[in-house]
């Protein structure tokens, strides 16, 4: 939850993500004072949220599902476009938060979420530990999703025409991961 006194890099990706949507939070400093509160509230009331100027599930998911960001901070080497850590990814967030980002990157690229916790998975799955999401669509934008998440150091990452990733280390295909991508923190 983000609200007036919060600070740090989630209240800056709000600033900037408010200013590019054209709302205007002041500068994004990080610091989440007045003119963020009424920049939050203005997108509230236009989208049909609670407008309370605060940023919990429902706004948050609204302004980050949102195209108003980019999609891309860009790649190691410092230039713009594929091959990169997705823009914002909350890197020192929780494991919740990296997940909630995954699913917002699989629904903007038109992914399906066919699977969260529970389901038909092995018992102690990190899908029965609600850290786990499974994501299907056509294979070239599942593998686009794969190699998109693979530089975010997942705890678990599997699509087998791909490969697989266990704690940030490749370790090849395992199999069962054919028609969906697997990803967990």
């Amino acid at each position: 939850m983000l609200q007036v006194g919060t600070r740090g890099s989630d209240v800056t990706r709000l600033q900037k993500t408010l200013a590019k949507a054209g709302y205007n939070p002041g500068t994004a400093d990080g610091i989440y004072g007045a003119k963020t509160k009424a920049a939050v509230t203005a997108y509230q009331k236009q989208h049909g949220l609670k407008a309370d100027g605060v940023v919990g599930n429902n706004t948050g998911r609204s302004i980050f599902n949102s195209r108003n960001q980019d999609m891309w901070d860009g790649k190691p080497d410092g230039t713009k476009g594929p091959g990169g850590v997705p823009g914002n990814f909350p890197v020192n967030g929780t494991n919740r938060q990296k997940l909630d980002f995954a699913s917002n990157l699989a629904r903007q690229m038109g992914l399906t979420i066919t699977s969260t916790t529970g389901g038909q998975h092995t018992p102690g799955s990190y899908h029965y530990k609600g850290r786990a999401i499974d994501v299907a669509g056509s294979p070239a934008k599942m593998a686009e999703y794969y190699t998109r998440l693979a530089g975010t150091k997942p705890t678990e990452l599997f699509y087998d025409p791909k490969g697989g990733i266990k704690n940030g280390t490749p370790i090849g295909a395992i199999g069962g991961h054919g028609d969906h991508v697997h990803v967990a923190y």
